[in-house]
């Protein structure tokens, strides 16, 4: 057993854990299903907003060639991680770091939005399905994908990065108060658990109602209520499943600090901390309770990503101990690598922020990595997928798109203890960010060789098919 594995019989009578005290759940559904044989799959992904470029995932100790002919496939055994994500280093033997693929078809001026998952021109919007909605189909839960966020543009409720196909854009809840309501309501008690009731009620209701018209229909009328009636059922159906692992929803509820319930504060005329890492720490708890509570496989966590944005504005003495100068704009420090903010450079800026990104993703590793499941932990079935949704640049080219990798779900993927640097764009073995996508997706049994739109610009080189070098 690991150190900071807590014990199962713990485990069992619901022990708390974290930042943001995660109630952990006996009986929890995936654990139900480990210890009958099968093994459980689930994978988080978090895109930063104008995150991370491949200079600053580089170990230290290993150059980056300019235009590299070959694979480059390194262990990370004795190499020292970036300082910005030194806070992942407990999970180093579980890393994987991945330069090189290009994403250049989703090429966009700050950011990528839907495009950074879908890999289709930015422009496109919801134009098809992206990876995370992709692997929610082959790994189905009560809800089959969950979107949480930050973002100081979206209101409670933003459409910026999941589609489940063409203009099906699936939401993010950018307040974690309404993340709890809507996904652990079925565990809850008083007037949240009579709304839920409520709306079970209704949807009930509504599906007997589409039944009885549809005996005075036929022709399109008739397959337009079949439409209806399919939803309703299905809500339905959500809504029971949920209230039969009440219980089970109750014990997994975070527990929400009172700051991250808070309006964020993005205006300088009124000093003081933003509260955007107080939200992102709230809604990786609820990404990593859906999972301990059995609610869904895959989630995506956003901070301040998706079409028009440019990253997390934040105040300086969030990212700077003791430091009290004021605002600091994530455009303005995309831009001024030389210009003070602060009294601190524009990159130093932007790596403190994604530090203090990856303080709060450590957290929900922590946390999984801490539930006793089958022979190992939650963490130990699970895939941490870490991306920037702008590439290689604050006005990227998108020549090289950098991954970090957390977990290899279950053993279905050969990840762990790597580095791998693909070849450069235009290299006859130059691989792509769609090719990652189809990694994955062939990791939970879906064994596509096309996704997303193909690159022009390298036509005459083999897109097709997964990265062989990470297949299990």
């Amino acid at each position: 057993m690991n150190s900071h594995q807590i014990p199962r019989r713990t485990f069992f009578r619901g022990a708390t854990l974290g930042a943001g005290a995660i109630y952990l759940a006996p009986l929890l559904r995936d654990l139900q299903a480990a210890e009958k044989g099968s093994t459980p799959a689930r994978v988080l992904f978090f895109v930063q907003g104008n995150g991370i470029y491949p200079d600053e995932i580089q170990p230290k100790g290993i150059e980056r060639p300019k235009s590299p002919t070959k694979l480059e496939d390194r262990s990370l055994s004795g190499i020292e991680m970036a300082d910005s994500l030194e806070p992942l280093a407990p999970w180093q033997d579980k890393m994987t770091l991945i330069n090189g693929l290009s994403g250049r078809i989703a090429l966009g001026s700050h950011n990528m939005g839907f495009a950074a998952l879908g890999c289709w021109p930015k422009n496109k919007m919801a134009y098809g399905e992206t990876i995370d909605a992709a692997l929610a189909r082959n790994l189905p839960g009560v809800f089959s994908h969950i979107g949480v966020g930050v973002s100081e543009k979206y209101g409670a409720i933003g459409y910026n990065l999941t589609s489940a196909g063409p203009g099906k854009a699936l939401p993010t809840i950018m307040e974690p108060a309404l993340a709890k309501k809507h996904f652990f309501s079925a565990g809850a008690e008083g007037e949240s658990r009579k709304a839920f009731d409520v709306d079970t009620d209704l949807f009930e209701f509504m599906a007997d109602d589409v039944k009885r018209m549809q005996v005075r229909l036929d022709g399109s009328e008739k397959e337009k209520l079949d439409r209806y009636l399919e939803a309703f059922e299905g809500m339905q159906a959500r809504q029971t499943k949920l209230a039969s692992i009440g219980s089970q929803i109750a014990k997994a509820t975070p527990v929400l600090d009172p700051k991250a319930t808070q309006p964020l504060n993005f205006k300088p005329s009124k000093p003081g901390p933003t509260g955007v890492f107080d939200k992102l720490e709230a809604q990786f708890d609820i990404a990593v309770s859906s999972f301990i509570a059995g609610l869904s496989n895959v989630a995506t966590v956003s901070a301040c990503a998706g079409p028009d944005r440019i990253g997390i504005s934040c105040h300086s003495s969030e990212i700077f101990e003791g430091n009290n100068g004021g605002m600091i704009n994530a455009h303005g420090i995309g831009h001024g690598r030389y210009t003070r903010f602060a009294g601190k450079l524009g990159p130093e800026c932007h790596a403190a922020i994604r530090r203090k990104c990856m303080e709060k993703m450590a957290g929900a590793i922590k946390t999984l990595d801490s539930i006793p499941e089958g022979s190992g932990t939650m963490m130990d079935n699970t895939l941490i997928v870490y991306l920037s949704d702008a590439a290689d640049q604050h006005h990227p080219g998108c020549y090289e798109w950098p991954f970090v990798l957390i977990g290899d779900l279950g053993g279905r993927l050969k990840l762990g203890n790597r580095y791998l640097r693909y070849p450069a764009y235009g290299q006859s073995a130059h691989r792509t960010t769609a090719n990652l996508y189809l990694s994955l997706l062939h990791a939970v049994g879906e064994r596509r060789s096309v996704f997303g739109v193909k690159d022009s610009g390298i036509l005459d080189l083999n897109q097709d098919g997964p990265l062989a070098e990470i297949l299990a």
